[in-house]
């Protein structure tokens, strides 16, 4: 299962300092909610996205990004496969004065069991359905404006 988002947000930077945060996502993505254990080291950015999902609790969907770019922050997904549940964030983050912007696209990956019987692949669509309901209700209530320090 997946269930893709695409949003964008803005952050106004202390100033002068736009450009230097423009390249430190772990403190960029820090400001936005659900986001958990962000950390940089070299051209990795890596953390999870944790909320609610009804039946299963709390997910945390983890994810890890390759940071590069000179006039912009671009974010590649790095698959992370061997989960059931990660996720693929991507996206251009650019530097207009005090003003940071990005255009994010979140994948997220779940890998429910496929049921052998109907019954159980009925309550694995169910399953299914809330995960992604939810989920998409998550993603949206994302911000489109922060503040960071």
């Amino acid at each position: 299962m997946e269930v893709e988002h695409r949003f964008a947000f803005a952050l106004q930077a202390p100033e002068g300092r736009a450009r230097e945060l423009l390249f430190a996502p772990e403190r960029v993505f820090a400001a936005l909610p659900g986001l958990e254990e962000l950390k940089r080291e070299g051209a990795r950015f890596s953390g999870r996205l944790c909320g609610e999902a009804p039946i299963f609790g709390r997910v945390c969907f983890p994810f890890e990004s390759l940071v590069s770019g000179v006039e912009r922050a671009e974010l590649a997904p790095v698959p992370l496969t061997e989960k059931h549940f990660w996720a693929e964030l991507a996206g251009v983050g650019e530097a207009r004065g005090n003003e940071l912007r990005y255009r994010v696209r979140l994948v997220l990956h779940a890998e429910l069991p496929a049921g052998e019987k109907w019954g159980g692949r009925a309550l694995r669509r169910m399953a299914e359905a809330a995960l992604a309901r939810n989920l998409t209700r998550v993603l949206a209530s994302l911000p489109e404006r922060v503040e960071i320090g």
